[in-house]
């Protein structure tokens, strides 16, 4: 059976390895690159005198999402600030998994060119980098942008996925996130999940830990948020 329990625990290993690696790389990012600290501090924009136009512009939108989020929140103002930047971390790292997810998906059902099967190493990327021929710098930064490119053609029909402009698409991960996550995803003994229909749904059930999922059914039995 292909999700029998020995492939299911090697799943949920997998996805909770993802989800810790990847919601570390977007704390670290947060407060490193945009100002927005776990402990609640959020620098003023106009004091990130080290940002590019367009990460200033990134560094707006995630305090949108923060204000927005904290606003939907109860309780004092540092618990709903707290809340806020939790979810925000989840969201984001929840995002960046589920597009590699379908891009393995994708690739396994032969829907478009390997491009995340061998990281760097991808038909897709080798053609990609041979026709740019080298003038993208790094091979950690074309590659981003070979995956940024398929992201944006991708997202003409999922927009809700894979359009950069959504907050919780800013953060893209860093090098070494990114070789970990895809080494994780790309385990031998997952190989023949990537052409099951039911993959999608263990791993949407895995990235969440199953004392979150049932705290949440005991607060409350409808959802409450877009994450719930």
């Amino acid at each position: 059976m292909s999700f029998d329990k020995e492939t299911r625990s090697l799943l949920a290993r997998a996805v909770t390895a993802c989800r810790r690696r990847v919601t570390a790389d977007v704390a670290e990012q947060l407060g490193g690159i945009y100002g927005i600290h776990r402990d609640g501090t959020v620098l003023p924009p106009g004091r990130m005198t080290n940002l590019a136009p367009d990460e200033l512009a990134d560094a707006e939108r995630l305090r949108e999402i923060l204000d927005h989020y904290a606003a939907c929140e109860k309780g004092t103002l540092r618990e709903r600030a707290a809340a806020a930047y939790e979810r925000v971390v989840l969201e984001i790292a929840f995002t960046v998994l589920n597009r590699l997810v379908a891009l393995r998906l994708c690739e396994e059902r032969g829907l478009m060119v390997e491009c995340v099967r061998q990281g760097m190493s991808s038909d897709g990327f080798r053609l990609y980098e041979k026709t740019s021929g080298g003038a993208l710098g790094p091979r950690y930064v074309a590659y981003r942008a070979y995956l940024e490119s398929v992201f944006d053609e991708l997202a003409l029909d999922l927009g809700v996925l894979f359009d950069r402009h959504l907050p919780q698409a800013v953060i893209f991960p860093s090098e070494r996130c990114l070789e970990d996550v895809l080494a994780e995803l790309n385990k031998p003994g997952l190989t023949h999940l990537w052409a099951e229909d039911e993959t999608i749904g263990w791993v949407y059930q895995y990235f969440n830990p199953p004392e979150e999922r049932k705290a949440m059914r005991e607060a409350s039995q409808a959802p409450r948020n877009s994450r719930e």
